[in-house]
């Protein structure tokens, strides 16, 4: 693999790019297959991390709210969203926050999902399954896109 395909793969990983924009962009420099499964790897390592780094964040945010006003306001207001948005994830609950991830648009993605999952009090693991589901669902739906492309490249 060259160095532009090592970059190219590596864009997945970031999140207002993520692994279901990457997958088009990799199908035309190596083929839908493999380009398929590094997006799939990544989709899968970013709904096992982010959660972790969601609740770590939280717990920052919290610790400094203690001490700074202006953040303390900031957790009250999450905190009473997080109360009323208590109600729509007994609704829909993990499917809709896979859903909600599945959605190849911007600001929907495994990202976005992880900190809605935690906002909404979804259990880290819990998150976790649905971020991958959602994940995988969005490379499933951009699939014909990077097939399209590499079949104009073939």
């Amino acid at each position: 693999m060259d160095m532009d395909t090592v970059v190219l793969a590596l864009t997945g990983l970031l999140p207002a790019f993520e692994p279901r924009y990457a997958l088009p962009l990799l199908a035309a420099k190596i083929g839908f297959v493999p380009a398929f499964a590094v997006a799939a790897t990544e989709a899968i390592l970013l709904a096992l991390v982010l959660p972790s780094i969601a609740q770590r964040a939280w717990g920052l945010l919290l610790d400094y709210s203690r001490r700074l006003r202006f953040l303390g306001l900031l957790v009250a207001r999450v905190e009473a969203a997080q109360q009323r948005a208590r109600r729509l994830t007994s609704r829909y609950g993990l499917p809709g926050l896979a859903l909600f991830v599945a959605i190849p648009l911007p600001v929907t993605g495994i990202y976005t999902g992880a900190v809605v999952s935690l906002l909404l009090g979804i259990d880290a693991n819990r998150a976790r399954v649905a971020l991958a589901a959602g994940g995988l669902a969005s490379l499933v739906l951009t699939s014909p896109l990077a097939l399209g492309v590499q079949i104009t490249r073939g």
